[in-house]
């Protein structure tokens, strides 16, 4: 098995119930880009959060529902950068299949075209069967410990280690991320504009892990409500940490994502380094033969998760900017020219 996180403090009760705004604290300054672009984008969130809790028609309290409010955040969030785009369900590592292998060469197939429209309609029908005392935040920080700063050194142990790039998940063909926000390079091909416009995209880059928990029992309150969120949140943070995991392992250069975990409106989010995840990297890294392990078996390092947030306070979208403003300052992570 993976290596454990660390135990991880249950929060106290928050002082104010979740999806009532708390209106003591004043708007901030900044705006998600894509509700100054489209105004209404606002009023989405707020129908999106009543659709989710809805007794009425999420009735079992089902984690999909809230796919719609975090995909309209995200896409709030990157609306004016055109190459970071939020992608649902992005599979973060992927076996490719012999179907895929087929399909790669079905351009080179030299049979008669009769043939190829029976091999169609016969796949076809193959495919038929086929988380405090703030009203703000729920702390989750052990007794007598700080916030820490985010920078951190890459180098420190990451060259002891040396991962293949076409290491599988035991067992598992893909890994899927909820959501990611990718970064898109692109070279101009002004001779193809007939070809997606005259682009042609040459690098994706994975900037930002989100994944999306069912929130708690609406029957709960207090105590009872708070530490019911700080475990799905927990849940999702695991998730987190097998992907990123991945996400290094497929990329050798990449030092470090971005990650949200979430709980229906609730959320936290902290930058995952490679050096913090080495160990989950060997768990799915080991029964590779061309994976050299070290001497010591790797160890994961206690993530710095901030504290728990709800989507519509002022606090939650400071955060969100800092994460915009991150993700345009990445490594390359800047507009395609002439886009």
């Amino acid at each position: 098995m993976p290596p454990k996180a660390p135990s991880t403090k249950l929060p106290k009760a928050p002082s104010q119930a979740p999806g009532k705004p708390d209106k003591a604290l004043s708007e901030p300054s900044w705006a998600l880009p894509g509700r100054v672009i489209n105004p209404v984008a606002k009023d989405k969130t707020i129908l999106e959060t009543s659709f989710a809790f809805s007794r009425t028609f999420n009735s079992r309290n089902i984690e999909f529902h809230w796919y719609a409010l975090w995909a309209q955040i995200l896409s709030d969030l990157v609306a004016d950068v055109p190459n970071l785009i939020v992608v649902p369900q992005f599979p973060v590592w992927y076996v490719p299949t012999k179907d895929d292998h087929e399909d790669d060469h079905e351009d080179e197939d030299d049979g008669d075209e009769d043939e190829d429209e029976d091999d169609e309609d016969e796949d076809d029908e193959d495919e038929d069967e086929g988380d405090g005392d703030d009203p703000e935040e729920i702390d989750l920080l052990p007794p007598g410990s700080s916030p820490e700063d985010e920078d951190e050194e890459f180098g420190c142990g990451a060259g002891d280690v040396s991962f293949a790039s076409t290491v599988p998940q035991k067992d598992a063909e893909q890994v899927l991320a909820d959501f990611s926000i990718l970064h898109l390079k692109a070279a101009a091909q002004p001779q193809q504009m007939d070809h997606y416009g005259g682009w042609v995209i040459t690098e994706v880059n994975i900037g930002l892990l989100v994944e999306v928990k069912r929130s708690a029992s609406r029957s709960l309150e207090g105590q009872e409500q708070s530490e019911a969120i700080s475990e799905k949140i927990k849940e999702a943070c695991d998730d987190l940490i097998t992907q990123a995991a991945h996400v290094f392992i497929q990329d050798l250069d990449k030092k470090y994502v971005y990650a949200i975990a979430a709980s229906g409106p609730y959320w936290r989010g902290t930058t995952i380094y490679r050096t913090q995840v080495l160990g989950t990297m060997h768990f799915y890294a080991d029964k590779d033969p061309s994976y050299q392990p070290p001497k010591e078996q790797p160890t994961d390092r206690k993530l710095r998760w901030n504290q728990i947030v709800r989507v519509d306070l002022p606090s939650s979208i400071k955060r969100l900017q800092t994460i915009y403003n991150n993700l345009k300052k990445m490594d390359g992570l800047g507009t395609p020219a002439d886009v």
